[in-house]
């Protein structure tokens, strides 16, 4: 792919991605096989984890506990399956980027895709080395435990796994589909992260062909040059047409993820709220709330980036309309006028990306995400 390299590489290191460059049917077999492999570990460590919630757990503690690791283990299968299920979707998705008229046009227009894409390169670094600090912590308490002849993840299974083969299998299935999950988390949520800031990208893009298209109106006018009405029609017709398609590009990005935006929140939330019950109860034992300190700090930048991301697409979006309205209308014909007064209409209603029919990504739901996750704290507390 030739935008969001990094974010598929992640996604084919981890199993769920096979690059499309590929041609040879021997190669693409082994990958499919590879990803069933993978698919495989994650659901099997999901339905174990819930297994033992319905036959082993009796306590607060244990609840809490296994909750945390199975609501994210639940979100990765969810995340994997999606990308695998809706891969030519998402293909299609960023062949509309690629083309016109969202392709940048000129060297204004590849500068600011190229600002874009840089960022967001750089955002994808730095959230793969947090995972990996999370993931070091967790797989250095894993081997901990496998070392005192525990497993990574409580589990239930109808057989005796404390024979050394069957448990030394089950310790290193766990270790892997919790290394397969990670780098699922990291691909996932920066790649919807690149996805929405690509909005904001078409919006620039956009502002500025109507700058360029003022622009050239003033300085034919100055020259006694002329438009006809046909080329007037054309120049602003292509700008309706890119501003059209820049919402529908939005809307295609959030059916494609929905499911995982509502999975992600939904989980997230209840994850916080039992994190930081479980703190409060074992504030004393320093010793074994590190790494789930970690963890909570990765949950809140999770819920951030996606949070971040569509609140600057809002932003962005309203602003098109005040940009319009800055702009030099005197030299535009009538038609013009009118047409450039429904972009500006439409973008009073700004474009939002949502999780399924509960949160708006938002900085406010995110600042209401974490009243949440208080309040609730304050009511397990009583």
């Amino acid at each position: 792919m030739q935008m969001f390299s990094l974010n598929f590489l992640i996604y084919t290191i981890c199993g769920i991605w096979r690059p499309i460059e590929w041609s040879s049917n021997g190669a693409n077999f082994l990958y499919n096989v590879f990803t069933y492999i993978v698919l495989f570990l994650e659901y099997f460590l999901m339905l174990t984890q819930f297994l033992d919630f319905l036959f082993v757990i009796d306590n607060i503690d244990d609840f809490v506990a296994n909750s945390i690791m199975f609501v994210s283990v639940a979100a990765v299968v969810c995340k994997a399956t999606v990308v695998v299920i809706r891969r030519n979707a998402i293909i299609s998705l960023i062949q509309v980027l690629l083309k016109d008229p969202c392709k940048p046009q000129d060297e204004d227009e590849i500068a600011i895709q190229t600002k874009f894409d840089q960022f967001i390169r750089l955002c994808s670094i730095k959230y793969l080395l947090l995972a990996m600090i999370s993931l070091t912590g967790v797989i250095i308490g894993s081997v901990l435990n496998i070392m005192q002849e525990q497993l990574p993840c409580r589990i239930w299974l109808p057989l005796d796994y404390n024979v050394s083969l069957v448990f030394w299998i089950i310790s290193i299935q766990q270790v892997v589909a919790i290394i397969a999950g990670t780098i699922i988390n990291v691909g996932t949520e920066t790649l919807v992260f690149g996805l929405i800031l690509e909005t904001c990208v078409q919006l620039e893009i956009f502002e500025n062909r109507l700058h360029k298209l003022i622009n050239n109106k003033t300085v034919k006018y100055l020259k006694n040059a002329f438009c006809s009405l046909n080329e007037d029609k054309t120049e602003i017709s292509k700008c309706i047409r890119h501003h059209l398609s820049i919402y529908k590009y939005a809307k295609t990005v959030n059916v494609i993820f929905n499911q995982i935006l509502f999975v992600q929140f939904f989980g997230s939330i209840l994850i916080l709220c039992t994190c930081i019950y479980y703190l409060s109860t074992h504030i004393t034992e320093l010793s074994g709330i590190g790494t789930l300190l970690v963890y909570i700090i990765c949950m809140f930048v999770q819920i951030y980036i996606y949070c971040w991301s569509g609140n600057e697409v809002m932003l962005k979006s309203i602003s098109i309309g005040e940009a319009i309205y800055c702009m030099d209308w005197s030299l535009l014909s009538i038609i013009e006028k009118k047409e450039l007064l429904m972009i500006m209409i439409r973008s009073t209603i700004p474009i939002k990306f949502t999780s399924s029919f509960m949160i708006t990504l938002s900085l406010q739901s995110y600042s209401n995400i974490l009243k949440t996750s208080y309040s609730a704290f304050n009511v397990l507390q009583k």
